[in-house]
């Protein structure tokens, strides 16, 4: 049979290369949250100039922190678990108290108020009198060295409990003014939150999964694609966190999608086929060109650049897509510009490039060696101001091909005049 002390030779054995506690400062102390307990010790720990001489001298000392409630009152700190080095040069009592500092950590004047924990066995500190609302203490922790070489090493669990330190359990409740939401909308959820300070995060599930996560209410159903139970789990709590979870909207997502297809060229006079696709039932506007207004295909024979747009309705919900058609030149290349620094004319400009944001422009000078390339011509900043590799290029003439890398592989070729 292995007696106690042989297990607890072993147990400190274990780790006979100690490390410094991180809470071995003041200002690294851990947080203490009523029914939560948190392992600590002092092995490793040493003096600290923030150490606070009031119960005890202070030798190998870690600290922790608590925050009190809006209401203040009573709390009780409890050591329980407490494994010494059983060196008999080393301390067998541990110590501790807590107080409120002027300020931040450190910060004088101290004032104690709690009485002086110095046991070798489970106990507590309590306050001497009553604890102030919205107050932070510290509560500094050491090993005894009384009447030994060396202070003690002790592994120990703290907690903390109390009127002065207990909050009430938020609560989350969500809905919604309808269950039947459309595909792609954003259906308002309401949150109700109650007793929750201060409201960490928020995570939304849907069926079962995690599906969006964030430090603010900006949740949107518009992703939603199928039925599912939709449920918010929230983390409360301005120092100790509490986790408060939702009842469940059991919700339904009616489908509904458009797709008028790609934008198309035609000559004035032509007709050009639009095939739309989606669910629900279609309708096109506007009408007055088209041979059928309530089919996803239908031929169009605009008068001119035309934009249509296809509706699809499926149980009150709607979607729209929409197509152009392009009469003639569906751009304007202009044959020169003077990029001299007026701001007028000093970017070469392509009308309607915007409509064409995979547009690619290559620019090549009399030798053929390219001197810009560009896709996505849409912007000014992009447009090309008459320079190569930073440096203003001649007065001369310049040989184009633009591309606007459509459904119809549309090309364009000529000559640009740099004018300075």
């Amino acid at each position: 049979m292995v007696n106690k002390y042989v297990c607890m030779i072993i147990a400190f054995m274990s780790h006979a290369v100690f490390l410094q506690p991180s809470n071995d400062v003041c200002d690294n102390a851990e947080r203490l949250c009523p029914g939560v307990a948190l392992s600590g010790t002092t092995t490793g720990a040493t003096p600290q100039a923030s150490d606070y001489n009031f119960c005890y001298t202070s030798e190998n000392t870690v600290w922790y922190i608590f925050t009190t409630n809006s209401v203040g009152g009573n709390a009780t700190v409890s050591f329980t678990n407490l494994v010494f080095n059983p060196d008999p040069t080393f301390g067998q009592n541990l110590q501790a108290f807590f107080y409120k500092t002027g300020g931040a950590c450190g910060v004088t004047p101290f004032t104690p108020l709690s009485n002086c924990g110095d046991s070798g066995v489970d106990f507590d500190i309590t306050e001497i009198i009553v604890l102030d609302p919205n107050t932070t203490y510290y509560v500094q922790v050491s090993g005894s060295s009384v009447g030994v070489t060396s202070p003690s090493e002790c592994d120990f669990d703290i907690s903390i409990s109390g009127t002065a330190t207990e909050t009430p359990d938020p609560t989350v409740s969500i809905s919604t003014s309808t269950t039947s939401i459309c595909q792609n909308f954003n259906q308002p959820i309401d949150v109700i939150i109650t007793d929750c300070g201060d409201t960490a995060n928020y995570e939304w599930f849907y069926n079962g999964a995690s599906i969006f996560s964030s430090p603010f209410n900006t949740f949107s159903t518009s992703g939603l694609t199928e039925d599912g139970a939709l449920s918010l789990t929230i983390t409360c709590g301005d120092f100790c966190e509490k986790p408060a979870s939702s009842n469940i909207l059991n919700l339904e997502i009616i489908p509904v999608e458009a797709e008028a297809g790609p934008d198309q060229v035609i000559q004035e006079g032509e007709q050009v086929n639009l095939t739309g696709s989606g669910v629900g039932s279609p309708t096109w506007a506007p009408g007055s060109s088209l041979t059928n207004t309530t089919t996803l295909s239908t031929v169009a024979s605009p008068p001119g650049t035309t934009t249509y747009y296809l509706t699809m309705e499926n149980e009150g919900c709607f979607a729209t897509d929409s197509v152009t058609v392009f009469v003639g030149d569906v751009i304007t290349i202009y044959s020169a510009f003077s990029p001299n620094g007026d701001n007028v004319n000093d970017r070469w400009h392509i009308l309607n490039s915007e409509k064409f944001p995979n547009m690619e422009v290559n620019i090549y000078d009399r030798s053929g060696q390219l001197v810009f390339n560009a896709v996505n011509y849409t912007q000014e900043e992009q447009w090309w101001d008459g320079t190569f590799k930073g440096k203003d290029l001649p007065t001369s003439t310049y040989y184009y091909v633009v591309r606007l890398n459509n459904a119809e592989a549309t090309e364009y070729k000529g000559y640009l005049n740099i004018i300075r």
